[in-house]
């Protein structure tokens, strides 16, 4: 059996798109640096989305997938993934004023986040890593701040 074939999506300096379409053909990696108004599906039910993302604008997406990690986000930017479910969810750098809206998720297996990023949550994930620094929150919908660097002993 061959191995699955990695998407790669890039998005450089003004973009906007509503109609990003993200199949089941393997992992895909989109490296988004500038800004952006990007929104689209993602049906990657037993596939990793890789995000990699420095500017300012937002990113919307809905549908399903089996694994999403945040290799870097920076800047002035939201990602949001409240229409989108997925298995885990890792966060390993967001910074600057970053926030990231996520969706139905099982396990958040990390969660870094430095400067002012936000990390908010819609249901209550495990979480089995975390680091949060300077003015950085982990934010439950419903009862407010989750974790913040204030929060750990």
């Amino acid at each position: 059996m061959a191995a699955a074939k990695k998407q790669h999506f890039s998005f450089k300096g003004e973009s906007k798109d509503d109609s990003i379409l993200i199949g089941s053909h393997g992992d895909a990696n989109v490296k988004i640096d500038g800004t952006f108004e990007l929104s689209g599906i993602v049906y990657c039910p037993k596939y990793t989305l890789t995000l990699s993302i420095e500017g300012n604008g937002t990113i919307a997406l809905r549908g399903i997938c089996n694994r999403v990690v945040i290799k870097k986000m920076s800047g002035d930017c939201t990602l949001n993934l409240s229409d989108l479910t997925c298995k885990e969810l890792r966060c390993e750098f967001i910074r600057k004023k970053s926030r990231v809206v996520a969706g139905k998720t099982r396990v958040v297996t990390k969660a870094n986040l430095f400067d002012e990023a936000i990390l908010q949550l819609s249901d209550r994930p495990l979480i089995t890593s975390f680091a949060t620094s300077g003015n950085s929150q982990i934010i439950h919908d419903d009862s407010g701040v989750v974790f913040s660097d204030s929060s750990q002993p």
